[in-house]
């Protein structure tokens, strides 16, 4: 193991986004004065906007949605299903960015991983999110000038699994692939990608999920606090 560079995947590897959308949605509805409607219901909401939240995102890039124009259908499409005001959803569309941007929720022992690694490697992240708000929950959580480059899908229009996405990072870091560690939580985006680009791959699988036998990562962890004393560090 002679790296040169760390780079990261970010939503639920670094930071745990599943818990970001939640408080930002649920200071959302709160805001706006959703939740006190007679009909609303959290859990019916919560889950229809799940539902058309992912399908709107999954094609995004098919039909070039903007992620407002993602966020405002998915909130229209769930008030419509719910009997509620349609014409609400771009202040919730709004309000909901807003708050997720600001948010920043670590996954345990990032922010000390991130510490540990930092003067010993180049670190990146490559992420299939959006740059805004990724480069925001960056500095909201403080630890944005631990990284050498952000590589962000709609910045350079490129996305994991693709190869591109990772050629691209490795020539901003001006280091080989054999001297990259790529770690993610993905086995579709983040291990196919590593594997399309050559580069090691480091499953960070914090639920113990079983994996087929036909995927072979370099390594696997269920804490990031791991990391150092794989490396060494």
């Amino acid at each position: 193991m002679n790296y040169k560079a760390i780079i990261f995947d970010l939503d639920n590897t670094l930071l745990n986004y599943t818990i970001s959308e939640l408080k930002s949605m649920q200071h959302t509805v709160q805001e706006h004065g959703l939740i006190h409607q007679e009909t609303f219901v959290w859990d019916t909401f919560w889950a229809l906007f799940g539902r058309h939240n992912w399908q709107y995102w999954s094609n995004r890039v098919q039909y070039g949605y903007s992620i407002n124009q993602v966020l405002e259908f998915s909130f229209r499409d769930t008030l419509q299903e719910l009997g509620l005001h349609e014409a609400d959803s771009k202040v919730l569309a709004d309000l909901y960015w807003k708050a997720f941007c600001n948010s920043c929720d670590f996954e345990a022992h990032a922010a000390e991983t991130l510490n540990a690694l930092h003067g010993s490697f180049k670190l990146a992240i490559i992420s299939n999110g959006i740059g805004a708000a990724q480069r925001s929950r960056l500095a909201a959580g403080g630890i944005d000038h631990y990284f050498d480059t952000l590589v962000i899908s709609d910045e350079v229009g490129y996305w994991k699994p693709d190869k591109e996405i990772f050629d691209e990072t490795l020539q901003r870091l001006h280091i080989k692939h054999t001297e990259a560690l790529f770690i993610g939580d993905s086995l579709q985006d983040d291990y196919r990608g590593a594997l399309n680009a050559g580069i090691d791959f480091c499953y960070y699988n914090p639920k113990g999920n079983p994996i087929e036998k036909n995927i072979m990562p370099k390594y696997m962890v269920p804490s990031l606090n791991q990391i150092s004393g794989l490396l060494g560090r």
